[in-house]
């Protein structure tokens, strides 16, 4: 299984062999110092293979090189960054 992780400008994504869309996570730039991380999904099919958490190191990484405070709304990025 070869999996492509793309970005989008408010979002990254995860498309499997088919190209079809597997999982995401989607982010809101607030002013110029801010951002949400509000959403993440990953297809059931795809769970427990850290797909989520790896996209979820590319959008913080994004997001820090903006100089961004992140701030999270979904439950999976309250878990793994308050933690």
């Amino acid at each position: 299984m070869t999996l492509q992780y793309k970005q989008d400008n408010d979002r990254f994504y995860v498309c499997n062999d088919n190209n079809q869309e597997i999982a995401e996570m989607t982010f809101t730039r607030i002013g110029h110092d801010k951002a949400t991380i509000n959403h993440t999904f990953t297809d059931p099919a795809y769970r427990g293979h850290g797909i989520a958490a790896k996209l979820l190191e590319l959008v913080v990484k994004k997001l820090r090189q903006e100089k961004r405070a992140i701030i999270p709304l979904c439950s999976f990025t309250k878990n793994k960054l308050n933690n």
